[in-house]
């Protein structure tokens, strides 16, 4: 079984209607081989420029 998790539940529940899955439990859904969930916010975040070892960034770097 393959695990899909979403940000939000009405996109894993949308995920879920897509693949075709019809079983509802309490915070997931499941159905042709996968197991839909969700969270509550983000998953994950970019981290600060620095942490990438940049440390130049300026206005003049941007494409506009």
């Amino acid at each position: 079984m393959k695990v899909i998790i979403a940000e939000k539940p009405s996109v894993g529940r949308e995920i879920a209607r897509v693949f075709g899955a019809t079983a509802k439990h309490d915070g997931y859904m499941e159905g042709k081989g996968y197991t839909f969930t969700w969270a509550f916010g983000h998953l994950l975040q970019l981290a600060a420029p620095q942490e990438y070892g940049y440390y130049g960034w300026s206005v003049q770097h941007l494409p506009m």
